[in-house]
């Protein structure tokens, strides 16, 4: 959403020419009242006279760039997207020099993705690379362009998308999270091994609490596909990638606290002039960011305790793979953990044959004794 003053810096660029008339003078400080009241609608009525009666007036077009530029604002942050497109491309012809023409087409480009036309908001985003590759939104097209593709469900497409976008602007904000959306879309190719390689080179570098439980569960449902096929290294390479619910669900709600925090601190700001034309990018990606945790926290705590099922299905890889002494750690954590009695009960019976296959006589005459006191109460040792 565009603030007062970020508008207010788009007019004071230019001379103060439209107040030779009452009436254009007049349009204007009530649309700009309306716009920084958050009145948009209020605000559109008046940018919209304005360019009617006076957006072909030859002494007025320097000031009418601010206004053909705040309409579509108004018509965005009303989600009247297709409007807000018309706007911005009004805006973008009739001034081709203009100093917000490059974010006039970002959110041409973000208009058409909201409204879920994809290939034309691909198309958008790097009409704004093409004609401004050293713009400030440069960096956050090319990132949109991978989030289409996924959106499209293109995988490889998106894959390469957001290749690109990592050789561009690989200590971008956006890295980590175009590597997570990377692996997904690499997973939804049938490519495993090359998802958990990109999961564990995103491991390598900084991540945010989003983008760590993003690639959880993507871990997790990587490790259970290559455990159904009998893949059991694959499915440990993807397996131990998969962090603690508990853990996640902490750090999730103080992710989503924070984040929340931060966005309301920075629409409450009062940004300098130098600092205006980075402030819808800003918030576009706090928004998202706070969406994003609140998904991720929901699903999260919508999920039942995990743990037990997890170290069960990691113990099973170690024992088809002939590693017993990691197979009986993994199954005694879950025999001493799992409140669930049928999953208890499979992990205590695979603990008795892991001992038996390690020969270990004592413990195993030991182990299956309390496995059928528990199990089989009417069992008694003769």
């Amino acid at each position: 959403m565009l603030s007062f003053f970020s508008l207010l810096t788009v007019f004071l660029v230019v001379p103060r020419a439209m107040a030779q008339s009452d009436a254009p003078d007049a349009l204007y400080r009530n649309g700009i009242g309306q716009f920084a009241a958050g009145n948009f609608a209020e605000a559109s009525k008046y940018f919209t006279e304005l360019i009617t009666h006076f957006g072909r007036e030859p002494s007025l077009q320097e000031q009418m760039e601010g206004v053909y530029y705040a309409q579509g604002c108004a018509l965005y942050n009303l989600g009247r997207f297709a409007d807000a497109i018309e706007a911005f491309k009004l805006y973008a012809e009739q001034y081709p020099q203009a100093r917000h023409r490059d974010e006039a087409l970002f959110r041409i480009a973000a208009a058409h993705q909201a409204l879920e036309a994809y290939d034309a908001a691909v198309a958008a985003y790097q009409e704004l690379l093409s004609q401004y590759p050293r713009s400030e939104y440069a960096e956050d097209a090319l990132y949109q362009v991978g989030m289409c593709r996924m959106l499209q469900e293109k995988h490889a497409e998106a894959v390469e998308a957001f290749a690109e976008f990592r050789r561009a602007f690989p200590e971008s904000y956006y890295a980590a999270q175009a590597g997570a959306f990377s692996a997904r879309a690499l997973f939804d190719m049938d490519k495993r091994a090359e998802a958990v390689a990109m999961l564990q080179q995103l491991e390598q570098r900084p991540r945010s609490w989003n983008v760590v439980t993003y690639c959880n569960f993507l871990a997790f449902e990587i490790g259970d596909a290559a455990f159904d096929d009998t893949d059991y290294e694959l499915a440990l390479k993807a397996y131990r990638r998969v962090r603690t619910r508990g853990l996640l669900l902490r750090r999730q709600r103080e992710t989503v606290k924070s984040l929340q925090a931060e966005l309301d601190a920075f629409r409450k700001e009062k940004p300098p002039p130098d600092q205006l034309a980075l402030r819808f990018r800003q918030e576009r990606r706090l928004t998202a960011a706070v969406a994003q945790a609140e998904e991720l926290l929901k699903k999260l705590e919508e999920l039942p305790d995990y743990d037990a099922g997890l170290f069960h299905r990691i113990g099973r890889c170690f024992f088809n793979t002939d590693r017993y002494w990691e197979a009986r750690v993994a199954f005694t954590r879950v025999v001493e953990t799992a409140a669930d009695e049928k999953l208890r009960e499979a992990a205590h019976f695979d603990l008795v044959l892991v001992l038996s296959r390690l020969r270990r006589f004592d413990d195993l005459i030991a182990e299956a004794d309390r496995y059928l006191v528990r199990y089989d109460p009417e069992w008694k040792r003769e």
